[in-house]
């Protein structure tokens, strides 16, 4: 899993970090809003956010994180306690308000059941397999690098195994809101022809789907 860290304490900040990364997590941090801003993508997990941050403050990012991707979940971490504050955050789109101080158990405990965390490797219904660290796609001996972009559908299409996904929201969360119309159908295109079987399904004309068998830990 995937998280962007934002926080300008950097004991905090380092704690998280390892913390973290001794569970697992893959954690990008900045300490500055600024580094933050110019750094932002919308293929993240998870957006941790600190509100009071030199230069950019966070609910700067958070809605910088919104325009990059709706489906963003993000959880703002502050000591700020003013309801104004708190109801702000939940408005411009925070999945969580996380006050300080707290106990980094809660945190991970809020991350999981946010997330539902999903495994690293997810087995398609009829044949192959998707390893979301590495973003490959493999069957057999065969084993296919995915692009970003390509990583990205994918993941849109994981999150939502089993139903249908709209070309809309494939955009946005792929391109954001500066949405590429008619892309989508050339980024499917591109990738089943990389992949020797078909995993990716047209569900009507408007969206696209992924058919997941059952889902196995990852034993490394």
């Amino acid at each position: 899993m995937k998280i962007f860290l934002v926080e300008d304490d950097i004991y905090l900040n380092s704690a998280i970090v390892n913390t973290f990364s001794a569970i697992n997590y893959d954690v990008i941090s900045y300490s500055d809003g600024k580094d933050a801003f110019e750094n932002l993508d919308a293929s993240y997990d998870l957006y941790m956010i600190d509100i009071n941050l030199p230069n950019v403050n966070g609910i700067e990012l958070v809605k910088q994180i919104k325009f990059l991707n709706k489906f963003a979940n993000i959880f703002i971490m502050s000591a700020d306690r003013n309801i104004e504050t708190i109801v702000t955050a939940y408005n411009i789109g925070c999945t969580d308000y996380i006050k300080k101080p707290f106990d980094i158990r809660e945190v991970i405990a809020k991350i999981e059941h946010t997330l539902k965390l999903m495994p690293n490797n997810i087995v398609f219904k009829d044949q192959g397999q998707y390893n979301r660290v590495e973003r490959t796609i493999t069957d057999k001996d065969i084993v296919i690098n995915l692009t970003n972009k390509e990583a990205m559908l994918v993941d849109i299409l994981i999150k939502n195994q089993n139903q249908t996904v709209s070309n809309e929201e494939i955009e946005s969360y792929v391109w954001g809101e500066s949405f590429k119309h008619g892309h989508v159908r050339q980024l499917v295109s591109k990738l089943r022809a990389k992949v020797p079987f078909k995993f990716i399904e047209n569900h009507t004309s408007n969206g696209y789907k992924i058919s997941v068998k059952n889902i196995e830990e990852d034993e490394k």
